[in-house]
């Protein structure tokens, strides 16, 4: 979300993510503006992902590490090892997809989607059976 806060903003997720990022930044001796400049983004904007203060798209992660010259999997390995240290219980609390409520929400949708399509191809044949005029 370019230019727009997270409400996931200083998160341990985003925190581990940006220390990961300045650290490859740094390791590449690239100062934030170069690279905001060379990826398209704003002049504060990377910065503000090294602080975790914004929650960055795919998108820009990509063009960010383009710039830089460093593969995604770089990346997720030093996100991995920050995230441990920072915040060892991150993502304890999500539940393991799927969940009981995750499966009768699935269940009630479809059947939701089947009377309407029912209901939809009733009116169509009533609508062919008409008179002509």
């Amino acid at each position: 979300m370019p230019g727009g806060r997270s409400p996931y903003a200083g998160s341990s997720d985003l925190v581990a993510l940006g220390i990961a990022l300045r650290e490859l930044r740094e390791r590449r001796r690239v100062q934030q503006k170069a690279v905001g400049f060379d990826a398209g983004l704003a002049d504060k904007y990377v910065g503000m992902v090294e602080r975790g203060e914004l929650n960055p798209t795919f998108a820009v992660l990509l063009r960010v590490l383009r710039t830089l010259r460093v593969p995604l999997s770089e990346l997720v390995e030093l996100y991995e090892r920050n995230v441990e240290l920072i915040d060892p219980q991150a993502g304890e609390d999500i539940p393991a997809c799927p969940t009981p409520e995750a499966l009768a929400h699935i269940g009630k949708t479809t059947a939701q989607t089947a009377a309407y399509n029912r209901a939809a191809k009733a009116r169509r044949a009533r609508g062919r059976m008409g008179p002509w005029t």
